[in-house]
């Protein structure tokens, strides 16, 4: 079994020593030699080192070969501190026998629990390799002996770096940086775990948290602190005014013919995150797409953080950009410029031609213009105005596409007719300007919508006689326009037209004449067109013709005692419609009538009263209207006075 060491090595050592042979100089000297490894002075044991050469001792303990013989080892220091990684210990191994006397020749064995804190050797040298601690074992058969080593580092050196272990802090205004503490030991080997204090000299300039996190704040120079204990740390902080805004100031929106420079430069304005302006900033300027050339391309900021470049457009008409960028800023500022066409080298024609619409409608999408340079080429992006000279316009393009090609919506005014649109190609006040051209469409007349009267209504005319004014309509679309070629039906209440179904004019009008029926009173002429939910009608009056009839009617007849006899007279034409408004003379052979005169009313009656007087037998009563021309009788038998009488008209 293995004899192990007590748990103080270096004391059992001691006690071996004592107990186990007789002292003598020799082992004072060896005593005196192990003090002086165990403070780290020797590199190997000088008492096996002794031993083994003769030097001290006795001559009889030369004679143990290797581990034969051994009964106990120790070591020496039993426990030692190390405050750097990479320093040498020295342990001093000494082995005896049984009785005391040490063993020269013999081969102890050195090994380490923890290979990370330190590794051994095999004079017994420790080197240290990391934080910690660990045993160290000498082993001799089957003796052991311990000794423990601690590393504990001790800070000799602080820096303070960047966390992209740069050595030069530098922040931008507003920026953050996180700033990591390097602490060394004596031997420039790192320390882990140590927390330091932060301090920034001036706060103004930046401002450093208890992490270490480095925010800035204005443009200069300070010191920031990390301390580590009583070593301290010390890195120059710069905080510079980045670019965080990069703005175009003057030269933007000008024009100029396409190949030509602008009349201004292009100026850009660099600003930091608190709007200062920075100096000496490298501003790059690049034309989009290889139009145009920019002169310097390259520019720096002056003192008010203002760079320019001279434009010169590329060969091609249209809507050009310039891009200026500088570092540190993602985004770059675009800066247009409008190339005008020239009308040397500019063709403009139409998509379409033979343009035509209702009135009032849109035409489809393919009124619009192509535009080509003189070799036939399309040219796009070209902007193009119209001007609906009737009707209005809608751009579907603003400028040409990629086939040169731009689309508009026209909508016709509301009159029939030719209608125009003009379209200018480029700006009309360019140096060179394209002239104008004019598109057409023919606008027709929509469908019938609405029917108006134009004459002849409300006549009046004779029964059986053509009214003196002919009957006239229009037919006219939603905008009022005049519709051509539309039939008309009429539709008489009474009398005739000579055609029921009539076509309107280029006018949109359709005529007629209207005779009158025979029957008097109001008359009607419906107007119908199809497509038209409105109806209307003419009126007319159709009234009596000249009195033609003269009769007298008994029926409603009284007697009285008297002898007197009530009539009525009625006048009539010829169609037998009552005339009114004739005047009528009464007169009789016998008695009197009463009234002798009269006109008739409105129903062409005339009431009268007849006394018969004395006489007997056929007895009359003339009547005369309208002059002479009409004439008419009543008759009556009267056999007495009293009798009634046979009446005869």
């Amino acid at each position: 079994m293995v004899e192990e060491a007590e748990s103080s090595v270096g004391m059992a050592s001691s006690q071996r020593l004592t107990t186990g042979a007789p002292r003598g100089p020799w082992f004072s000297h060896a005593r005196t030699i192990a003090a002086v490894a165990s403070a780290g002075a020797a590199v190997v044991s000088l008492v096996s080192a002794l031993y083994t050469y003769g030097v001290i001792g006795r001559a009889d303990a030369h004679q143990t070969i290797g581990n034969i013989g051994a009964a106990w080892v120790g070591v020496r220091p039993a426990a030692d501190t190390a405050f750097s990684v990479g320093d040498t210990l020295h342990l001093a191994a000494t082995i005896t026998d049984r009785s005391g006397s040490v063993l020269v020749g013999a081969h102890p064995i050195w090994t380490t629990d923890d290979p990370r804190v330190a590794t051994v050797l095999g004079d017994g040298s420790v080197v240290t390799r990391g934080q910690g601690s660990t045993t160290i074992d000498v082993i001799v058969g089957g003796l052991v002996a311990r000794a423990r080593i601690v590393v504990a580092q001790r800070v000799a050196a602080v820096s303070v770096e960047a966390s992209a272990l740069d050595s030069s802090v530098t922040v931008a205004e507003d920026g953050r940086i996180a700033l990591n503490i390097v602490a060394r030991d004596a031997r420039g080997y790192t320390i882990a775990g140590v927390i330091p204090r932060w301090h920034i000299d001036d706060s103004t300039v930046a401002t450093v948290d208890t992490s270490g996190l480095l925010v800035g704040r204005s443009a200069g120079r300070s010191i920031v602190t990390a301390a580590g204990g009583a070593i301290a740390g010390r890195a120059a902080v710069t905080v510079v005014a980045t670019p965080a805004a990069l703005t175009a100031v003057s030269g933007t929106s000008q024009r100029a013919l396409a190949g030509r420079p602008l009349a201004q430069a292009v100026v850009v304005r660099v600003t930091s995150r608190h709007g200062r302006p920075i100096e000496n900033q490298l501003v790059r300027f690049a034309p989009a797409g290889g139009q145009g050339t920019a002169s310097p391309d390259t520019s720096r900021t002056d003192a008010d953080g203002r760079a320019r470049t001279t434009w010169t457009l590329g060969n091609l008409p249209g809507r050009q950009l310039l891009l200026a960028s500088v570092d540190h800023l993602d985004t770059a500022v675009r800066v247009a410029a409008e190339a005008d066409p020239a009308a040397r080298n500019t063709r403009v024609a139409a998509l379409a031609t033979g343009l035509a619409a209702e009135a009032g409608t849109a035409l489809g999408d393919s009124v619009g213009v192509r535009v080509t340079d003189s070799t036939g080429r399309a040219l796009s992006g070209v902007p193009v105005a119209w001007t609906a000279l009737e009707g209005s316009v809608r751009p579907l393009d603003a400028r040409t596409d990629s086939l040169g090609q731009a689309h508009v919506r026209w909508t016709l005014g509301d009159a029939p007719g030719t209608q125009r649109l003009r379209v200018q190609v480029g700006e009309a006040e360019s140096a060179d300007p394209v002239a104008p051209i004019t598109l057409t469409a023919t606008a027709r007349a929509g469908k019938p919508a609405a029917i108006a009267i134009l004459a002849g209504d409300d006549q009046s005319g004779v029964v059986g006689k053509t009214l003196a004014k002919s009957i006239s309509v229009r037919v006219v679309d939603a905008h009022g326009n005049q519709v051509r070629g539309v039939q008309v039906v009429l539709s008489p209440s009474g009398g005739t037209v000579p055609d029921t179904a009539l076509g309107t004019d280029s006018l949109g009008v359709a005529r007629t004449r209207w005779t009158m029926g025979r029957t008097a009173g109001r008359l009607t002429l419906a107007v119908h067109v199809d497509g038209v939910t409105r109806l209307i009608a003419v009126h007319a009056h159709a009234t009596p013709a000249a009195p033609a009839n003269l009769a007298f009617d008994d029926a409603q007849t009284a007697h009285s005692a008297r002898g007197v006899r009530r009539l009525v007279a009625l006048v009539t034409d010829a169609y037998g419609n009552p005339v009114s408004g004739v005047p009528v003379r009464f007169a009789t052979q016998s008695g009197s009538v009463s009234p002798s005169r009269a006109v008739t009313d409105a129903n062409g009656r005339v009431a009268l009263a007849w006394t018969v007087g004395s006489r007997t037998g056929e007895l009359t009563v003339s009547g005369i209207a309208n002059g002479r021309d009409v004439k008419g009788t009543y008759t009556a038998r009267v056999a007495s006075i009293h009798a009634a009488p046979h009446t005869r008209r």
